[in-house]
Parts: structure tokens; sequence; C-alpha cells
């Protein structure tokens, strides 16, 4: 199973995570669930409960992260993710904060990387406009970055190809192998 939580304070990060969990299951027969963090980020302890986790975080002001996040962090540096895959996804505006633009994925990736997990779906930094970011490491971003403020129209695009190469990464069962 996979679990895919997120925060979102204006609906866009939410919006996303449909949109993911939606397309993986035209994909594969793989569960997917589907996990707003408000609900978990008191216990966060339930993420262990599954092996792969695609995690959506927005950056906020000048590179925060989005609230939910930004409250269960301390406990999310607490936690040991050996042995669990992880995806990351969120927005940014890379206009408005070009030096901070995804920094949330950054600051997530690098703490759950330390924590033990193993971080797939790193994204090419190709085609976005900014000056630097936390988010990125060795030219990709630490997962998916959407902007919808200024690209709007790439967000569906995007997320139809992620979700390509998360099935790869992955190895996901195609959806026709269903007997």
């Amino acid at each position: 199973m996979i679990a895919i939580v997120y925060g979102s304070s204006t609906d866009n990060t939410k919006d996303a995570a449909y949109m993911i969990a939606a397309s993986l299951r035209m994909r594969t027969p793989t569960p997917i669930e589907v996990i707003d963090a408000v609900t978990i980020k008191d216990d966060l302890r339930a993420l262990l409960a599954y092996r792969t986790l695609l995690i959506g975080c927005s950056t906020w002001n000048i590179g925060e992260l989005q609230d939910d996040w930004y409250d269960a962090f301390p406990q999310l540096e607490q936690l040991d993710f050996t042995g669990i895959t992880v995806a990351l996804f969120g927005f940014g505006d890379q206009q408005g904060y070009p030096d901070t633009f995804q920094d949330a994925l950054g600051i997530l990736g690098r703490c759950l990387c330390e924590r033990g997990a193993t971080i797939v779906g790193r994204w090419p930094t190709a085609g976005y406009d900014f000056y630097e970011s936390v988010g990125v490491e060795d030219d990709l971003f630490f997962g998916l970055a959407l902007d919808y403020e200024n690209e709007a129209n790439q967000t569906t695009p995007r997320i139809r190809a992620w979700v390509d190469q998360l099935v790869t990464e992955l190895a996901l069962e195609p959806e026709h192998a269903r007997a």
C-alpha cells in the first residue's frame, strides 16, 4: 500500500495529492491511501505503517514548511524511516521567491534521508526559473516541483510524467497485469 500524505493551506497540494492518486490508480492495482497531514500531525508514527510514502508539502513565505508539516517537523526528526521509500512533491513560487523556491522539498528530503528513508522521484530543474533552492541536490529537486502561481498549466502534465517515473522507480505492477 502507498500512502499519499499532504499538508495543504490553499488546497493546491491537496488537489495535487488526489490527482497523483488518481493517476497512480490508473497505472497500478497497488492500493493507494490519501491522508491529510493535519489528521496525523500529532502522532506521525502512523507513517511507519507504510513501506512507500508520497509526501506533499508546499514552500511558504521565505523557505518555510506548510503549517501542518511545520508543526509536525520536530516529531518527524525523531522517527526511524529505515526501509521506507519516500517520494516528495510540493508547490512553490519561482518568481515571487526565486531564492527559496521549493525549499520545503529539501527540508523534508534531507530530514527523511538522515532518518533512513530512501528518496525516489527526484525531478529535473530544467525548465524552471529560480536562483537558489534548498530543495535541489545534484541539479535535481528532491521531488516533483510544482508552481501554481506561475505555471498552473504545467501541473497536470508534470504530475503525469512524475507518476510515470514513480511507476518505474517503485517497480509497481502495471494495471493490465491484474488477472
